[in-house]
């Protein structure tokens, strides 16, 4: 709908120079012609940006994986050190009665 009111109100011509040729073109078909490339360009910046996240994620996905195995271990290490404690403290105990 846009296009087609461009395309209406900007029937004049204009010049474009592109550094080796000069080319006549009407207004609206420049306007869409850059409004596509705009778009485009657009997208894939945006495309790049998305991918690198996702690697990112990726990345820090694995490293919390990681840090949670060592956290687990590090919880059965305690509970196993807190039950030898016991069992020795219990020995002790027993020892001075």
């Amino acid at each position: 709908m846009i296009g087609v009111t461009l395309g209406v109100l900007n029937p004049t011509s204009v010049d474009l120079n592109l550094l080796v040729t000069y080319i006549q073109l009407p207004l609206s078909v420049v306007m869409a012609v850059l409004f596509i490339l705009g778009l485009t360009i657009g997208a894939a910046i945006i495309s790049i940006q998305a991918v690198r996240l996702r690697w990112v994620i990726r990345q820090k996905t694995k490293q919390n994986q990681k840090l949670s195995d060592q956290i687990i271990q590090l919880k059965k290490a305690n509970i196993e050190a807190k039950e030898s404690l016991k069992k020795e403290s219990n020995a002790l105990v027993t020892l001075e009665k």
